[in-house]
């Protein structure tokens, strides 16, 4: 006589690995078997082969980037003298954060689960992703290069150059609450064989390849401030020549991806079927998308040249050149559900459940 086995060893263990080995996308069984006891098989029996896990995310994750870029350039000539000072400046100030929480990962492929009928039955099916509180992110970007030059008297020369480059990245990208994908080729059905006395209609859940449910309740809010002000001055005092020139190409990207609430997408080819059945059947279904709260996005690009001739009983020349590209752009996606799955059948006859009855009371 075959000893009987508890139900936890037929349940998926949370946050263990199901999969024998890494990177193998075989196939999976999870069997619970109609013969036990019913001391011991007293309650539903869950059954979850190939499985994406839930991700569950609750709090706030916060962002804060700062960066301050003040290059100084200066050529200050006394009577008589010369002075040269050139300068070239190349900034990059990447501050481009990513934000991710309450994921549910993607469901395998060629997975089977068979159940007694009772329980719920999950083959290939997406983890839930779920996202309770805040996702909040501020990037503060400084750049204000100065540029003089300064011809002090009689003879004096003064030449002052500065080229300066910059590009910010400030956009963020924000995902919370996203259901994982269903997987392909996936089976749920209940055992083929049943105990004597068992009743023929099922009441048990059967799932395959169905995509997760993606639920986000709370807040994003993305805050990104650049600001670029150049300063260019040339001062020529009496008998002086004083010349100062200034390039600027700057480039502000403070696009934002916003993505909340988005369900998984259904797998294909899967299969969930029964004979008489009156509990649900998914096969390849794209999971729900649900979003509950808002998305703020907030872009400040500031850009303020100066540029200053003085020309004080001398010559002075101030030259300037800018040029400025603006990226602002934001995307928001929110309660979403996933796209359903090709090629899946969904087999109940639960058509027949209501014949039966019907005659019986007939």
């Amino acid at each position: 006589m075959a000893e009987p086995r508890p139900l936890l060893e037929d349940l998926p263990k949370t946050g263990t690995d199901q999969h024998l080995a890494p990177n193998v996308t075989a196939g999976h069984l999870a069997l619970v078997p109609t013969w036990l006891p019913l001391d011991v098989a007293s309650g539903p029996s869950h059954n979850s082969a190939g499985s994406g896990g839930d991700g569950i995310s609750e709090g706030v994750i916060s962002s804060n980037a700062l960066a301050v870029f003040m290059p100084s350039n200066a050529a200050i000539a006394g009577p008589r003298s010369s002075a040269d000072a050139f300068q070239g400046n190349d900034a990059l100030i990447n501050q481009h954060p990513t934000e991710m929480a309450g994921i549910g990962g993607n469901g395998g492929s060629g997975n089977v689960a068979i159940g007694s009928g009772e329980g719920a039955s999950h083959a290939g099916t997406g983890g839930n992703g779920v996202f309770y509180g805040g996702m909040v992110s501020t990037e503060v970007a400084l750049f204000a290069p100065v540029n003089t030059a300064v011809a002090a008297g009689p003879g004096a020369e003064a030449h002052a150059d500065q080229s300066n480059n910059a590009m910010f990245f400030q956009g963020a990208t924000q995902i919370g609450g996203m259901g994982g994908s269903g997987g392909d080729h996936n089976v749920a059905t209940h055992g083929s064989s049943m105990s004597p006395g068992t009743a023929l209609t099922l009441t048990g859940d059967f799932y395959a390849g169905h995509g997760g449910d993606g639920y986000f309740v709370g807040s994003m809010v993305d805050v990104s401030i650049a600001i670029f002000s150049p300063i260019n001055i040339a001062i020529g005092a009496a008998g002086g020549s004083a010349e100062a020139h200034q390039t600027n190409n700057v480039i502000f990207d403070q696009g934002t991806v916003q993505i909340a609430g988005i369900g998984g997408n259904g797998g294909g080819f899967n299969l969930s079927s029964d004979t008489i059945f009156t509990g649900n059947h998914a096969g390849g279904g794209g999971g729900d998308g649900s979003s509950t709260g808002s998305m703020v996005d907030v872009n400040f690009g500031y850009f303020h040249p100066i540029n200053i001739a003085v020309p004080a009983g001398g010559t002075a020349d101030a030259q300037q050149v800018d040029h400025v590209l603006y990226d602002q752009h934001a995307l928001q996606l929110a309660g979403i559900g996933g796209h359903g799955g090709e090629g899946n059948l969904t087999d109940a006859h639960s058509a027949l459940v209501d014949d039966i009855l019907s005659f019986m009371h007939s």
